[in-house]
């Protein structure tokens, strides 16, 4: 994978190609970044949507003082999920293994573009093989951030509250679970 390693660069790249910045802090020592290339970045669907869906930027967490300062970064490896101005909408902090990787990716990309009103890409990003991630801690708020995003595009909450209702029954633990409060 071909890694910026400049703010500025990743910034006018995303711009050029309408991609969110997909920002990785690293520092020697990093236990889970040397367990992220050694699995998850071997995963072939991982390396694909990375490439397919994000300008990809890499910093030093300790060496990169001011991006760190600027988004409060204080661990590695964190994601950050950036807009063209720099902007974050979403980080994740630590390793994660291949499928849970691919959900968060999901997840960041989902609450980078939805200001943006880019309704239609969230559903498709989210639905991509989406049966394969079924089973990741990130589902159900995959299944919350992809009928949200239906719902402002259509104006029709139906679908949102039945996906909440599915939750509440298979998830019940879930942040999602609780979610739901319209009066039936």
């Amino acid at each position: 994978m071909n890694w910026l390693a400049n703010l500025e660069q990743a910034k006018e790249e995303s711009v050029k190609t309408h991609k969110p910045i997909l920002l990785q802090f690293e520092m020697d020592g990093c236990g889970g970044c040397k367990k992220l290339y050694a699995t998850t970045y071997k995963d072939i669907k991982v390396i694909n949507e990375m490439k397919e869906w994000f300008v990809l930027l890499k910093l030093d967490l300790i060496k990169d003082r001011e991006v760190r300062k600027s988004l409060g970064a204080y661990w590695t490896p964190a994601m950050y999920f950036l807009d063209q101005n720099g902007n974050s909408y979403f980080h994740f902090n630590g390793y994660l293994p291949a499928d849970e990787f691919r959900a968060m990716l999901r997840i960041g990309i989902a609450e980078t573009i939805m200001p943006r009103g880019r309704y239609e890409d969230i559903i498709k990003f989210i639905d991509k093989d989406l049966d394969e991630l079924a089973n990741t801690s990130f589902y159900p708020k995959l299944l919350v951030a992809r009928e949200t995003a239906r719902y402002i595009k259509i104006k029709d909450n139906s679908q949102l509250r039945k996906t909440l209702k599915e939750i509440q029954s298979k998830y019940p633990t879930s942040t999602e679970a609780k979610m739901y409060f319209w009066d039936e």
